[in-house]
C-alpha cells in the first residue's frame, strides 16, 4: 500500500476501493492521521514508513521529512532515505533533531518496543510530537516479524514511562468492528483457500476482490460520519471501544528526556 492507493475528495484522503487492504481499518487510520496533521510541522520522521502511504498528508504541512524502514522491508518499491532497525534510530539521527515522529502499525513488529519509544524520545525535540498507532484485534501479518498486540493502557504506559504526555487517544472502531473483522476475515480466508485447493488462485482477481470487499465498504460508509464527529469532539474511547477495537491511535508530546 502506498500513496497511490488513496484518492482525495472534498479535501479528504481515503482509500481507493479496488486498492483496498483492510479497507475499513485503514480508512479509519488515514482519517485519524489527517485529523492530527497540525502536529506535523517542522521536520518529520516517518518511522517504519514502508511505501510512505501518509506522505500525501504530511508533505503539505511539514518543512521536511525523512522515511526510515528496516532493510528487509516487505513493502515493494519502497523509497526510503534511511534503512535501519527502529531500535537503532538513535545511531542514525542526532538528538533533538525532529519536531514530529509518525509511527503507524510499527511497534508490534519491533523486537524491543520500549527501546524504540525511548529512542524516539531521544531524537525528538522538547515538546515534539509522537503520532503512533498499533493494532489490537488484527490478524498475523508480515510474519515472522509480528510479535505482540496492545491494549490502550499498555501503550499509554510505555509512552509515559519514556517521557511522553498522552494528549489524545483514538479507538479505530469498537467491539462490533472487531467481531465483524474476525468473522469477515475468517469467511474470506475459507473462500480463497477452498478455491486454491481446487487449483484456482482468486486473490489477484480484481472483480472477485471488488465483490469480496463490499461488506467492509458498507461498514465504513455506515460508520465514517460518526467516527469523524468523535474525532472533532475529541471524545475519549467508550467502554465498548476500550473492551475491544481493531486498533488504537495516540497523539503524545515529549515532556522530558529519558
Amino acid at each position: 500500500m502506498d500513496s497511490a492507493s488513496y484518492k482525495k475528495k472534498n479535501g479528504r484522503y481515503a482509500m481507493k476501493y479496488l486498492n483496498s487492504e483492510s479497507f475499513y481499518k485503514n480508512n479509519l487510520l488515514v482519517e485519524t492521521v489527517q485529523h492530527f496533521k497540525s502536529f506535523m510541522k517542522g521536520k518529520l520522521l516517518d518511522l517504519g514508513c514502508g511505501n510512505k502511504p501518509y506522505s500525501m498528508i504530511y508533505k503539505d504541512v511539514c518543512e521536511s521529512s525523512v522515511g526510515c524502514d528496516v532493510p528487509f522491508s516487505l513493502h515493494t518499491n519502497s523509497k526510503v532515505e534511511v534503512l535501519c532497525y527502529a531500535e537503532d534510530i538513535d545511531k542514525h539521527f542526532e538528538k533533538n533533531s525532529f519536531d514530529c515522529v509518525l509511527c503507524t502499525e510499527v511497534l508490534e513488529h519491533t523486537v524491543n518496543d520500549r527501546k524504540v519509544v525511548g529512542n524516539i524520545n531521544k531524537i525528538l525535540k522538547q515538546d515534539g510530537y509522537l503520532l503512533v498507532s498499533v493494532p489490537f484485534t488484527y490478524v498475523l501479518h508480515e510474519k515472522p516479524h509480528d510479535y505482540r498486540r496492545y491494549t490502550v493502557f499498555g501503550l499509554q504506559s510505555i509512552l509515559e514511562t519514556n517521557g511522553f504526555e498522552v494528549l489524545s487517544v483514538v479507538s479505530l472502531g469498537g467491539t462490533f468492528s472487531s467481531g465483524f473483522f474476525i468473522l469477515y476475515y475468517s469467511v474470506t480466508k475459507i473462500f480463497f483457500y477452498t478455491f486454491k485447493k481446487a487449483g484456482l488462485n482468486l486473490r489477484s482477481n480484481k472483480l472477485i476482490a471488488a465483490v469480496i470487499n463490499i461488506p467492509e465498504y458498507i461498514l465504513y460508509a455506515f460508520n465514517i460520519s460518526r467516527f469523524r464527529k468523535k474525532l472533532q469532539a475529541a471524545e475519549v474511547p467508550s467502554a465498548n471501544e476500550m473492551f475491544s477495537s481493531t486498533g488504537y491511535f495516540i497523539a503524545a508530546k515529549k515532556l522530558k528526556d529519558v
